[in-house]
């Protein structure tokens, strides 16, 4: 299998993640293009129709203007920073309003399949506004830089509201919002997020990725790196109402600040479920890798299963859950904190914890979580110095697990190899392995 990386060179993020086979089947693209297939290049011109490559446009929005429902535009290398103003949103690179698939990462001749990595296709709002507004349709989006994003309120590079985007193999970098979401904001509707790298994104609350008000979204196989909120929520935070139960699966968290609580993720007034991600050396002041909190109203049902957690003594909790929560927990590791888990509501919450591997914390947990067949002694990860979370030949994880219905790890591989399950997001087999999460930049 693939392994992308996010890399930083000057501001470009070049390689992907690798993902399993639970992510968005993509189907290979053919050379020729068909009717609906528009073209814009920054030697274009925006008196064209964008319907050939010799009648190329040169801005993306006058080609998302012509475009029909269904239809697809290429967009080849080189930086678009033209705005506009949408009313009552400010101003933007893209105003998305239809379910188009929109393309970066061709070359002067727009033959598939692009190479964003080769032909890196920037959409930089140069801090004038919004880099992509998507509104009320279900368009994809993939292989693009998105860049120099501010907003005054929320969702500095993409702003989603009560649409249903595809977000795909894009880099997420240096956005501003001065409210939530630095990266991208989702507002009710839907949205599939995956295999982006969204890196150095900052926000009062939320540096990375806000959702709210019962989205239904799956966020897969990104990496999450480096993102800073200023109060709460550096990598992602799930917010309201309990209607939907949002997927985090097989991601890479690591290195976001989330101020005083939920330094990796925040599962708030909601559900959640969460598999196969390692979340590495997120700081905050009160639940440095995952906060968990509910309300009488809006009560919280989270579910976490084969997650890596590694952290450092003085990263405060792993895991915090505070009030109306109900916290289930199966085969993860929690290594290296001043506490893994603690309750802080034992009164109205409930943390249930089976077959967790506990390495290295000053204290594993205190009153109000209930553990069973813990695991104790070394996880014996490859080379955490460098960033690689996998588990060696040695680990006490391997084969101390117990079936939670989880059929591939972080890598897509199988699980179980071995006779059981391993413990985390990796089931260990010989291989060559890849860097699962970067050193801090």
């Amino acid at each position: 299998m693939k392994r992308n990386r996010c890399l930083i060179a000057l501001t470009l993020c070049v390689g992907s993640i690798l993902v399993g086979a639970w992510l968005l089947a993509r189907q290979p693209h053919t050379a020729q293009a068909d009717p609906g297939t528009l073209f814009v290049a920054t030697d274009g011109n925006d008196a064209n129709d964008c319907s050939t490559v010799v009648n190329r446009c040169r801005t993306v929005q006058r080609a998302v203007n012509l475009a029909a429902e269904g239809g697809i535009i290429k967009v080849s290398a080189g930086t678009y920073t033209d705005t506009h103003t949408v009313s009552g949103l400010g101003d933007v690179v893209v105003e998305l309003t239809k379910s188009v698939t929109l393309r970066g990462g061709y070359d002067a001749s727009f033959g598939d399949p692009p190479d964003r990595d080769v032909n890196p296709t920037v959409l930089d709002a140069e801090g004038a506004g919004r880099v992509l507004y998507v509104g009320g349709a279900g368009p994809t989006i993939e292989n693009f830089i998105i860049t120099g994003g501010y907003s005054d309120y929320s969702g500095g590079g993409i702003y989603v509201d009560s649409a249903s985007p595809t977000i795909l193999h894009n880099y997420i970098a240096h956005n501003l919002a001065d409210g939530d979401g630095g990266a991208i904001w989702v507002n009710g509707g839907s949205a599939q997020i995956l295999s982006n790298c969204v890196i150095s994104n900052t926000a009062t609350w939320s540096g990375g990725l806000r959702i709210i008000n019962d989205a239904d979204v799956v966020i897969a196989a990104n990496q999450i790196l480096t993102n800073v909120a200023q109060i709460s929520g550096g990598g992602i935070d799930v917010d309201c109402c309990g209607g939907t139960t949002p997927l985090i699966e097989g991601n890479v968290i690591a290195y976001n600040d989330g101020g005083s609580r939920g330094g990796g993720i925040i599962v708030n007034t909601t559900n959640g479920m969460l598999i196969n991600n390692i979340l590495a050396h997120n700081e905050a002041t009160e639940g440095a890798g995952i906060d968990l909190e509910g309300m009488l109203t809006h009560p919280v049902s989270v579910t976490l299963v084969h997650n890596t957690m590694v952290g450092d003594p003085v990263a405060d909790e792993g895991i915090r859950v505070e009030e109306y929560v109900t916290a289930t927990l199966v085969n993860n590791i929690i290594a290296n904190y001043l506490i893994a888990m603690t309750n802080t509501v034992p009164a109205s919450s409930t943390v249930t914890a089976n077959y967790t591997l506990f390495d290295g914390n000053v204290k594993d947990y205190g009153t109000g979580v209930s553990s069973s067949n813990e695991v104790s002694g070394d996880p014996a990860f490859v080379a955490p110095a460098e960033g690689n979370y996998h588990i060696g030949s040695s680990s006490v994880a391997i084969d101390a697990g117990v079936d939670a219905g989880v059929a591939g790890d972080i890598d897509g591989d199988p699980r179980p190899i071995g006779l059981a399950p391993d413990i985390g997001a990796d089931e260990a087999h010989l291989r060559v392995y890849l860097p699962l999460v970067l050193k801090k930049y």
